[in-house]
């Protein structure tokens, strides 16, 4: 095959497991139970999270509804609406990151993350004082958050699976996998370098 230049070009072949993405439905039920999660997928949206939902695969859908529920929990314990505005949805580094900020906020959500399952959370510094109330809810959604992205490297971002699911680093890209997923990740991956070594001829 030739491109519009008569340079010759190869087909790169569609391989088995290559990024992640939820499905439809689960992100569909995710905003139907939980208004705060609302996406919209227009093109120009500049907070990730709206613009491109959960960028990570459908086994972790029970961790983020359960997170969701739990900060819906928190906010009606204290009786006052959810403010939290979700920025940013992902796996990185083989566990859940969710970025967020809150409504009135200045400054979005500020983070560093390493290697390693460690990160810095940069608290927000809007102009506009607190009362201690609201800053003791957001230090508890803080806490909410981290306890469920530290959940996360035990449970399987593929089938949702925690008997096995540990942080596999051979893959040539982290993932939280089951032993029965990592398998059949590393089957599949002799089957797209196969591929690749076709197209290559």
């Amino acid at each position: 095959m030739y491109n519009t230049f008569g340079c010759k070009t190869t087909v790169q072949p569609k391989l088995s497991w290559g990024y992640c993405r939820m499905n439809e439905q689960l992100e569909r039920q995710i905003q139907a139970d939980f208004p705060f999660m609302k996406m919209n997928k227009i093109d120009g949206e500049e907070n990730l999270y709206r613009r491109w939902g959960c960028d990570c695969d459908d086994g972790w859908y029970e961790l983020i509804h359960d997170m969701c529920q739990a900060i819906t929990d928190r906010y009606a314990k204290e009786g006052l609406p959810i403010d939290l505005i979700p920025t940013q949805l992902k796996e990185k580094f083989a566990t859940l990151r969710f970025y967020y900020s809150f409504e009135g906020s200045q400054y979005g959500s500020a983070a560093i993350d390493f290697l390693g399952n460690m990160n810095i959370r940069f608290k927000t510094n809007d102009d506009t004082p607190l009362d201690d109330r609201t800053e003791k809810l957001r230090r508890d959604i803080a806490q909410i958050i981290r306890t469920y992205e530290a959940k996360s490297k035990t449970v399987c971002e593929k089938c949702g699976n925690t008997d096995s699911a540990t942080i596999r680093k051979d893959l040539g890209w982290w993932r939280t996998l089951c032993k029965s997923c990592y398998e059949k990740r590393t089957a599949a991956r002799v089957s797209d370098k196969n591929k690749i070594n076709k197209t290559g001829d």
